[in-house]
């Protein structure tokens, strides 16, 4: 007779490296008492660009303090990863990486209309990070041979061509695709763009006999076959592809990180749309993800069967922040200082910002404009993306559709001294609705985690558990216009540490004390012209869980709000805000 050896639990650790434009982070996850855990995380410059353009010397030097932390040796004498696990702990069992520190794609628009055709091959972009060199459509004034240089001069990696219905005109877009082919065949082997048509699919044969000559053409299902419709996957699909073929996979030093990795490298924005998928196909909830990075702004908006990511690689906190002052006026932005703060110096400000990105608030003036630069960062992005993606109005505002969960997460946010100005930046900046939970990638983990989502969802799940998200809170923002000083809510909270029971008055944001993995039993009752999500006056009773921001904010000043006119007034009230929040 003989019986099986009992099987020996096995286990496997993660090294994650995210390659940023402005830091490399690299966090390692190994199991504690048999569960997943963040065991160590670590963050040093990026050396994507001068002098080392290297990504992979980042990773190392990152990986390098991660082994004097834990005091595990990760590397070999040649500086390379040692994987799997030895006998005597050292290595790591798999590694991955994410990177944003590559340039965005170079963009040549072609179409039709800009607001039919033009409008649906932008939104495809956000996709990735990209630049819009330039647009070529009929309502371009400029004549044939300045159309063909225009083409030469914007030197772009892609040529994205869109228009016509299927089955519709073709004439006018052939006319503008033979000015795209002169372009192209005067430049040199090195500069010769990719080019994807997606348009009229009778043109496809067309385009392919002026285009293929010269270049590489890949063919994609129109974007707009009729007016009313819009098909973007398979552009979307190519795009991305593109993307990483000529962008993530040329990053210099990242052939050494792919021959580390038991996973493809993904742009930062897909990974971080990864885990917010994550979460809504676990909860089975919509969620909304801020990523305010300083080369881009990416908002998710993630359903548990279908996540849109869009990136807007115009804006940014590092060097692209100086576009801001191309897309609202400096008032704009300096209306949410609460002190006084002159256009020059708001400015001023921005601009050293934008050659310096590595720079560090060190006084409150600086910390209260860097603040302001985020609100109207987050604002333009939830603006444009909005638009994409039609979102609701309210008033003239787009506001994003309601959602459970706003994750978010950026250096700007991270380092915010206190808790209630990251919930404050956010709220001002969305505006949002509803009855939500927000939580802050304050570690920086979050690509991390969407990196390995769908080849460890154990590993995931459990270091999720474990708190690595700074939980700041709950979030009750009705809609509604009232009169100041007027009830808006009647409110009934009741946990172990208060008890309350009152009005909440329309234009304020009280904030309510949950002890962070608390529970509290809350009872909101709007007002007939109110709604929190449930139809105007309707009620609802839940139980919460406090946070760090102090546990419940029921922001009560409408949806949606504007400030006042008058400069002093606006002052006062922003410095109000901020009081209350215990910013």
């Amino acid at each position: 007779m003989t019986t099986e050896a009992p099987q020996t639990e096995t286990y496997e650790s993660f090294l994650v490296a995210d390659c940023g434009s402005t830091h490399t982070t690299v966090v390692l996850f190994d199991m504690v008492a048999g569960v997943y855990r963040l065991i160590a995380r670590t963050a040093v410059p990026t050396t994507a660009n001068a002098p080392w353009f290297d990504v992979a010397q980042g990773v190392q030097q990152a990986i390098g303090r991660i082994s004097e932390i834990t005091g595990r040796k990760l590397l070999n004498e040649q500086g390379r990863l040692i994987r799997p696990v030895r006998v005597d702990g050292s290595g790591v069992d798999h590694f991955a990486a994410v990177a944003s520190a590559a340039q965005p794609l170079d963009v040549l628009l072609v179409g039709l209309f800009d607001e039919v055709s033009i409008n649906s091959a932008r939104k495809a972009l956000r996709s990735v990070y990209h630049h819009e060199k330039d647009r070529l459509t009929l309502s371009d004034q400029r004549p044939p041979h300045e159309q063909v240089g225009a083409v030469v001069q914007s030197q772009p990696e892609l040529v994205l061509i869109t228009g016509g219905t299927d089955g519709g005109a073709e004439d006018r877009l052939l006319q503008i695709v033979e000015s795209v082919g002169l372009g192209i065949s005067v430049m040199s082997d090195g500069q010769v763009p990719e080019v994807i048509f997606a348009g009229n699919i009778k043109l496809r044969e067309r385009v392919q006999e002026i285009l293929g000559e010269y270049a590489t053409v890949q063919v994609a299902n129109n974007l707009r076959p009729t007016l009313e419709t819009e098909q973007l996957d398979d552009t979307v699909r190519l795009i991305t592809n593109l993307y990483e073929e000529l962008k993530i996979n040329e990053l210099p030093g990242v052939q050494e990180l792919r021959d580390w990795s038991s996973y493809p490298v993904l742009p930062t924005a897909h990974a971080f749309g990864g885990i917010c998928h994550y979460f809504a196909a676990l909860q089975k909830q919509s969620i909304l993800g801020v990523d305010l990075g300083s080369n881009s702004v990416s908002l998710i908006m993630a359903e548990p069967e279908h996540v849109h990511v869009s990136i807007h690689s115009e804006l940014g906190t590092g060097h692209p922040v100086a576009n801001l002052l191309d897309m609202v006026s400096i008032d704009e932005i300096r209306q949410w200082v609460p002190v006084e703060i002159s256009a020059a110096e708001m400015a001023d400000y921005i601009f050293n910002k934008s050659l310096h990105p590595y720079i560090l608030s060190t006084d409150e003036r600086t910390l209260q404009m860097e603040q302001a630069v985020a609100r109207t960062l987050i604002s333009c992005a939830a603006t444009a993306a909005g638009s994409d993606a039609h979102w609701p109005y309210l008033g003239k505002r787009r506001t994003p559709p309601p959602f459970s969960l706003l994750l978010a997460r950026g250096s700007t946010l991270a380092n915010a001294p206190r808790p209630g100005q990251i919930m404050l930046m956010l709220l001002d900046a969305l505006q949002p609705t509803g009855i939500f939970s927000i939580a802050l990638d304050r570690y920086g983990v979050l690509p991390a985690l969407g990196a390995l989502a769908r080849h460890q969802p154990l590993a995931v799940i459990q270091t999720l558990e474990a708190g690595v998200l700074s939980d700041l809170g709950w979030v009750i923002a009705p809609t509604g216009k009232g009169q100041l000083g007027k009830k808006a809510l009647d409110v009934s909270i009741e946990s172990d540490r208060v008890s309350f029971e009152g009005e909440i008055e329309f234009g304020k944001i009280e904030i309510f004390p949950i002890a962070p993995g608390k529970s509290a039993k809350v009872t909101v009752k709007p007002t007939g012209r109110f709604d929190i999500g449930f139809g105007p006056g309707q009620g609802k009773k839940m139980t919460l869980t406090g946070g760090l921001a102090g546990g419940l904010v029921i922001d009560a000043r409408g949806r949606p709000f504007t400030l006042p006119g008058d400069v002093a007034d606006r002052r006062s009230l922003t410095r109000k805000w901020l009081w209350d929040m215990g910013g």
